[in-house]
């Protein structure tokens, strides 16, 4: 075989190989964001074959519009696995003040309690986007929780993980906006404008 056909050959090898590996890494990838770090992200039907995932923030208004509709489908739809994924998004205001965004650190520190869901409805059911420590005092209260606890794990490792966990998928995904949803393999970026209402969503999902 000449010079020439060796080096032709070894260029399919490369070009198979570096396949083969963007192949493997999508699914990797997709993988990760179907299985989350903390599995009481998983609400609704964690069994059911369609998978619905949810980027959202407690702070976003859209993100509380979109709060009822998801609800709805996982009344609808029973063959629709949900899960949300809250992403933190710290940061520094004009005057250089620390922005720390507390309601998702307090509804990953409930699950570690075993009240994500419950602590998850909530918040997003709260009409501001600044949320009272008196508030959460009653939440904690109404479920049971170890107040002292939650206020302790909400700067802990554990919620900083699952927080780290969430920022690292939504950046794989290259998403760069909430709220925003992947049915199986397919993103869906919102808007305002593009605000989905349940029957739109449902045509979006395959049906088995």
């Amino acid at each position: 075989m000449s010079i020439f056909y060796k080096f032709l050959w070894g260029l399919v090898i490369v070009a198979l190989a570096y396949t083969v590996f963007g192949i493997a890494n999508f699914k990797l990838m997709h993988h990760g964001v179907k299985n989350p770090r903390a599995d009481f992200q998983v609400l609704h039907n964690p069994d059911a074959p369609i998978t619905f995932i949810e980027f959202l923030n407690y702070g976003c208004g859209y993100c509380k519009d979109l709060h009822p509709i998801v609800n709805e489908l996982a009344e609808v739809r029973k063959d629709v696995k949900i899960i949300v994924r809250p992403i933190v998004f710290d940061g520094v205001d004009e005057d250089g003040t620390e922005i720390v965004d507390m309601p998702t650190r307090i509804a990953f520190a409930a699950g570690l309690q075993g009240k994500f869901k419950e602590f998850h409805a909530a918040l997003l059911e709260y009409p501001d986007p600044e949320i009272p420590d008196s508030f959460v005092e009653e939440l904690a209260m109404l479920y049971g929780l170890d107040y002292d606890q939650l206020v302790s794990d909400i700067q802990g490792d554990d919620v900083q993980k699952i927080m780290d966990e969430n920022l690292k998928r939504f950046d794989q995904l290259g998403l760069y906006s909430v709220p925003t949803f992947m049915i199986n393999d397919t993103i869906h970026v919102l808007t305002d404008e593009n605000l989905p209402d349940l029957k739109q969503i449902l045509t979006l999902i395959p049906t088995n």
